[in-house]
């Protein structure tokens, strides 16, 4: 919901562009001209992982500016969830990234042996259903489960001038 879908392990989306511009950190960020990019990753393992979000400020932008807006944005979907549309639209787009993530017998063998090693394999067959089946409040339930203000690490990078 917050940065467009992507594929489900490390081979996924060779040169598929990402479909982000209608997520809402990218209208956010992007479209109002704080950042130049953002994007989220979200990878599955067998333990809990990381969900990182990464942006790039743009130029005369500071980056408590792009993190004020990315809490804010985070905060609103703990607190007010996701509307219908928004389920739909991602789950359209899941639907297509995994026509792009198995367009090949060699692409379906790295998802197949990638299940294996995070649960079975499988899981990968199952995961169209399971996607599908997520509701609205679970969504918004996750999200404030596993968003909430005390998971967090927030770390900037901030180049300096060479001297």
């Amino acid at each position: 919901m917050l940065n467009g879908a992507t594929g489900l392990n490390i081979w996924s989306g060779g040169g598929v562009a990402r479909p982000q511009r209608s997520a809402r950190l990218y209208r956010a960020l992007v479209d109002k001209s704080l950042a130049s990019s953002v994007t989220g990753q979200l990878m599955p393992t067998q333990h809990p992982y990381l969900y990182g979000i990464y942006a790039s400020v743009a130029e005369g932008q500071t980056l408590a500016a792009v993190e004020e807006v990315v809490l804010r944005e985070i905060e609103h979907l703990c607190a007010h969830g996701i509307t219908p549309e928004e389920l739909k639209k991602v789950h359209t787009q899941l639907r297509a990234r995994f026509v792009y993530d198995g367009d090949s017998v060699t692409d379906i063998a790295h998802q197949i042996g990638y299940f294996e090693t995070i649960a079975e394999w499988p899981a990968y067959h199952m995961l169209r259903t399971r996607l599908d089946a997520v509701t609205i409040e679970q969504v918004q339930a996750a999200a404030a489960k596993y968003l909430a203000a005390s998971n967090r690490t927030i770390g900037w990078f901030e180049p300096q001038p060479i001297q």
